[in-house]
């Protein structure tokens, strides 16, 4: 007998992942639900959500030799299992692993309070203003900051995603 676990993708009714998330969970089942912060401009107002980086879509850890598959495609919130043909779509353990990765990544990249304080000085670290100084200004959404930097003589403000710049080692 087979005690091998696989992943598997399942296909959720619309706007019900989570619910199918938790009813899974409940189930002791393992499953993933990969989101991400996203900025929002609404009416002038800035806010951060959560948004599924593949709507509609689950992934689900299970032992396809004694897995009820019936039951878990009847769990509420879930529409069907992804097939190809007669298959159930699988997953790779790695690819489940590098998205669960990115998404940790994403989150903390998306913290504010990794950021500069304004006025801090700071190096560009990529694209062609590379190795140029310059001074943090001010956040202008979840990826990107604005930076002031002096060139011929005369101070300029920039848009440098966060990425392309750090702290100055003095």
């Amino acid at each position: 007998m087979n005690n091998e676990f696989s992943w598997f993708l399942l296909y959720c009714k619309p706007r019900e992942e989570q619910r199918g998330l938790n009813n899974l969970q409940n189930q002791g089942i393992e499953a993933f639900y990969p989101t991400i912060k996203v900025e929002k401009l609404r009416k002038g107002i800035r806010s951060t959500t959560e948004e599924a980086l593949f709507p509609n879509y689950l992934f689900v850890k299970l032992n396809p030799e004694t897995a009820n598959f019936n039951a878990i495609r009847s769990t509420r919130g879930i529409a069907s299992f992804v097939r190809f043909g007669l298959q159930h779509a699988q997953v790779s353990p790695s690819v489940i692993e590098q998205l669960k990765a990115a998404v940790v990544e994403h989150s903390a990249g998306c913290d504010e309070h990794h950021l500069p304080k304004i006025g801090e000085p700071v190096t560009i670290n990529q694209g062609i203003y590379q190795g140029l100084d310059a001074i943090y200004q001010s956040s202008d959404g979840l990826e990107r900051s604005i930076l002031l930097i002096k060139m011929l003589e005369q101070q300029a403000t920039l848009v440098l995603k966060n990425t392309e710049f750090g702290l100055k080692n003095n």
